[in-house]
């Protein structure tokens, strides 16, 4: 089983749902691998590492790859490959998106994010002939209710799939991050289970 976390810009979360993801299967008793492409960022690399060093359970089997192709081969060994991609699509992320059970296209709320982002889904739809059930977009970052759900409402009408939850901007995401903890484990049970949502509808995606 294989999910892709895609984004068409940096800074929209993309890593942040592939170690949230990650950590919720992995507690789930699935063998869970997290292959990190940036090789220059290395985000989710350094994030388990800094996970070993708290001593949090589950730890997170995590490396780095310079090649997709490679990193695809870790399919074969795991019950669940995640592969967080380089923070701009290029031919690789098409590569892994084919690939792909489900692809989860990260997005901020603004229009310098959702449009690229809309036109990368689109490009998979008409160009690659990716099936529409297998993308997924999640909305992140959101600064208020209201912003969330009005790019939700703008990926409905592009035609796709959006995740009936939301990840809004709050300091408690940041510091679990920051400990080597996921978004799903933070201080905050409310923050918690806003997390834990997304990742249910993940795992429903997958599943079904």
């Amino acid at each position: 089983m294989i999910i892709s976390f895609i984004s068409q810009k940096g800074g929209v979360s993309r890593s942040t749902l592939a170690r949230a993801t990650a950590t919720e299967f992995a507690k789930a008793g699935w063998q869970v691998h997290l292959a990190d492409l940036d090789t220059q960022q290395q985000t989710s690399s350094k994030w388990a590492e800094r996970r070993d060093l708290a001593s949090l359970t589950p730890s997170i089997e995590t490396a780095v790859y310079r090649r997709h192709n490679v990193a695809l081969k870790a399919a074969a060994l795991n019950q669940l490959l995640l592969i967080d991609t380089r923070p701009f699509a290029d031919i690789s992320s098409v590569d892994i998106a084919e690939a792909s059970d489900l692809i989860v296209i990260a997005t901020g709320t603004s229009l310098d994010d959702l449009e690229p982002s809309l036109l990368l889904g689109r490009e998979f739809l008409q160009k690659r002939q990716i099936p529409l059930h297998k993308i997924l977009f999640v909305v992140c970052k959101a600064p208020s209710i209201a912003e969330g759900q009005a790019a939700q409402r703008t990926i409905s009408a592009w035609g796709f799939q959006c995740a009936y939850h939301f990840i809004r901007f709050m300091p408690g995401y940041s510091q679990a991050l920051d400990a080597g903890k996921s978004i799903t484990e933070t201080h905050y049970p409310t923050l918690n289970t806003a997390a834990c949502s997304i990742i249910d509808e993940i795992a429903s995606l997958i599943n079904s």
